[in-house]
């Protein structure tokens, strides 16, 4: 085998891909000794083992630079920090900065590394490219952790944004602004006033907070959501514009003079000033690293396929930071263009449709649905669900976004005059608007998970058979086979009931599910502009594919209650049990007793009458199947503890218990403990808390009493599954998912 280019850049993909599994990171030296194993192995003559060798040095390359990542977590978490840093984002709506630590104490950090750090209202105004040296208090990234969820701690990890802290001390280096924030600056007042400025923001400067949660939700249902978020296909319009421009300069140039370079440079000039107005973020920076290297390839005059550019290009981007493989977006990106080269070589147009203008509107519906057809399982994979209604949506919106809206847009952004600029301003956001209106007159076409995995499975196998030509000698065959797969159920023995723990940080949410029927204990809190409930459960009952049947509320508390208006309005008709005496609430006080399927739910507590919903109000409720019992205890503490014991001791007795009150000091007496006499603990609690939940003392209190603690700080979601009378239980870090991206970084567990 000859070492070529493109079997490099196959290598680094391969060499890339381990670390999207491995479950841990190995030492150092470790990664040393397969570095010197490749080294060896890549000075024999014999090809194969040249490869080999190659191999065995990129992944040395990959896993050392995951390495070197997460031994600065670990330092830079272990006490507090000096640091120069400079701003690279502000976000005054969170007061937060996102920014790049150049050097802790007088070494340079590298490679680069950025943290996201909490302001105060007290502090100087900052703005992007300002120099500060700080005193930081830092700490990792540790997200919520669930099935169906945003994981992130894979996408800090894979944008270099894995710490989050707090400032201690300050001294400006330098209160510059940079270019880019005074032409921000410059241009915001201008979008005061327009109908849609938050989208121009987002296509302008690459900036998306300000996107409300119903343009959000519009743009995702619609499938439209790309066009929102600076990628390759912004990158590669401001190429074009950029070509097509000095193109157009050439008509004046002698003869001689006119060539392909001039042009190719305007385009990648015209791409670099765009990426660097948006921002500068990953996919932007991954689009320009993609052009700079076709470019090359164009300017040494290599001949090449469309699947040999490819693979030069993401073996070129793994090469410069490996850890790109762990970005969604790079993937997204990257799997689009391949099934583009797909589509166009397997299911390509009659050559009759390929050039006439009139055919234009069919070869862009041609394209449409093989994106969306092609790019499904993907989707469906990372957003649970897929927007049929996307290919109207897309033949609407990717036009005149592309052709009308951002060549306005950098016009707008490079032209001198400010009365222009404005009257620019103004007919890119005329057009994004009839945009938007046309996308709210689409009817919903979003499906979930469990709808779309089946239609996309079938559709995908009868284009393949079609392909290679076996659909037309076996049709019945071929129907026979769809409409089994159609009906198809798995034979696997399923659970009786399974428990779930949804990690939705400070606060409760626990699933008990029968079949795909489930009922929720409690909702997760509600924060500034979202709730748990939307956020968080609602996603995770998507990718199971699973109805909301009841909602038991423990007490009012937000933390407790906070996402049930979320799941009201998504289950109209789902049934609220709580003992707050709230319309249309059923009861859940002491001596109600209700059947769902092979369950018997009992509440315990509250007395009846007592709706005031504080914490020792807490509806207390023991789920039973004969066997296998869970005790569910809200924010009980120490006092109606003891009051429930005096009165239902003979009840408590259960397999699982849920901590009361997250593990607070003032819950989980011994006394409530031995009466229960469970055999597994599961607190939900969130890591950064301020309260510092659990308390150790507690923990410990659980150990002495022969209980197994879990808690979703450390665990994320837990999952227990009961079966014929046995039980099993599951952390998504420790067992479901364990990655080497999902553990515990920085500051050890007892330090919370």
């Amino acid at each position: 085998m000859r070492v070529t280019w493109i079997v490099l850049a196959r290598t680094m993909i391969l060499a890339a891909l381990p670390l999207t599994i491995l479950p841990q990171i190995p030492s150092t030296e470790t990664i040393a000794m397969i570095g010197a194993g490749g080294l060896i192995a890549g000075l024999v003559s014999k090809p194969v083992l040249r490869v080999i060798g190659i191999a065995l040095l990129l992944l040395a390359w990959t896993l050392g630079e995951a390495r070197q990542v997460l031994n600065a977590i670990e330092t830079l978490t272990a006490a507090p920090a000096e640091v120069t840093l400079r701003i690279t984002e502000v976000k005054p709506a969170s007061q937060q900065i996102t920014a790049q630590l150049i050097r802790v104490g007088d070494r340079y950090q590298f490679p680069p590394i950025f943290a996201t750090i909490s302001t105060t209202s007290s502090e100087p105004p900052f703005c992007v490219g300002q120099r500060w040296q700080m005193k930081l208090r830092l700490r990792a990234v540790h997200g919520r952790l669930n099935e169906g969820g945003f994981d992130a701690q894979r996408f800090a990890l894979a944008n270099h944004t894995p710490l989050q802290g707090r400032i201690i001390s300050q001294h400006a280096e330098s209160l510059h602004c940079s270019t880019r924030s005074q032409l921000i600056g410059y241009h915001s007042p201008m979008l005061e006033g327009l109908q849609q400025p938050a989208i121009l923001e987002a296509l302008a400067f690459g900036e998306r907070g300000n996107l409300t949660q119903t343009q959000r939700q519009l743009l995702r249902e619609t499938g439209t959501a790309h066009l929102m978020a600076i990628s390759g296909m912004h990158i590669a319009l401001a190429a074009s514009v950029g070509w097509l421009a000095v193109r157009g300069l050439q008509i004046i140039f002698p003869a001689r003079y006119i060539g392909y370079c001039l042009p190719l440079l305007g385009s990648f000039i015209t791409a670099a000033i765009y990426c660097w107005i948006s921002g500068s973020h990953a996919p932007a920076q991954r689009a320009m690293v993609a052009l700079a290297m076709w470019m090359v390839m164009r300017l040494a005059g290599w001949q090449l396929s469309g699947w040999q550019i490819w693979t030069l290009c993401i073996g070129g981007l793994l090469w410069f930071d490996p850890l790109t493989v762990l970005s969604e977006s790079f993937w997204l990106s990257a799997l689009a263009v391949a099934m583009l080269i797909i589509w166009f070589q397997w299911f390509a147009l009659p050559a009759r449709f390929s050039k006439a203008k009139r055919w234009l509107p069919l070869r862009l519906l041609h394209l449409q649905l093989g994106m969306m057809i092609l790019m499904a399982p993907l989707q469906i994979f990372l957003f649970q669900g897929i927007s049929v209604s996307a290919i109207l949506a897309n033949l609407l919106a990717v036009p005149v976004v592309s052709l009308i809206t951002v060549p306005l847009i950098l016009l707008a952004l490079l032209f001198p005059v400010s009365s222009v600029s404005a009257a620019l301003w103004w007919l890119a956001d005329h057009s994004v608007h009839k945009v938007m209106q046309g996308l709210m007159l689409l009817p919903d076409g979003w499906w979930p998970l469990n709808q779309a995995w089946p239609a996309m499975a079938v559709l995908w196998l009868g284009l393949l058979l079609w392909r290679i030509g076996v659909i037309y000698q076996v049709v019945m065959s071929l129907g026979c086979a769809a409409l089994a797969f159609l009906l198809w159920r798995s034979q696997a023995e399923q659970d009786d009931w399974q428990v779930d723990m949804i990690d939705i940080g400070h606060g409760l949410a626990i699933a008990i599910t029968q079949g795909n029927e489930v009922v929720m204990y409690d909702a997760g809190p509600r924060w500034s502009k979202d709730d748990a409930g939307s956020r968080v459960i609602l996603p995770w009952l998507h990718y199971h594919g699973r109805n909301l049947q009841t909602v038991i509320i423990s007490h009012k508390h937000l933390d407790h209650q906070g996402g049930l208006s979320s799941l009201r309005k998504a289950n109209p008709s789902v049934a609220i049990r709580s003992a707050l005496a709230d319309a249309g609430h059923l009861p859940c006080q002491r001596g109600e007793q209700w059947q769902w399927g092979k369950l018997t739910f009992t509440a315990l507590w509250p007395p009846a009458g007592n709706t005031r919903g504080q914490n020792n109000d807490s509806c207390v409720v023991r789920v039973d199947d004969g066997t296998i019992s869970l005790l569910l205890t809200g924010d009980l503490e120490l006092e109606a503890e003891k009051k429930l014991v005096a009165l239902e001791k003979e009840q408590l007795a259960s397999t699982f218990l849920q901590v009361p009150h997250h593990g607070s000091r003032t819950s989980s007496g011994a006394l409530l403990l031995r009466s229960v006499a469970g055999e597994v603990a599961m607190a939900s609690v969130a890591r950064y808390n301020a309260w510092r939940m659990p308390a150790q003392a507690v923990v410990g209190r659980y150990h002495q009493q022969g209980y197994i603690w879990y808690d979703t700080a450390q665990s994320g979601q837990i999952h227990i599954g009961i079966r014929q009378g046995r039980w099993q239980i599951k952390g998504l870090r420790e067992q479901i998912m364990p990655r080497w991206y999902h553990q515990w970084f920085g500051v050890k567990r007892d330090s919370r």
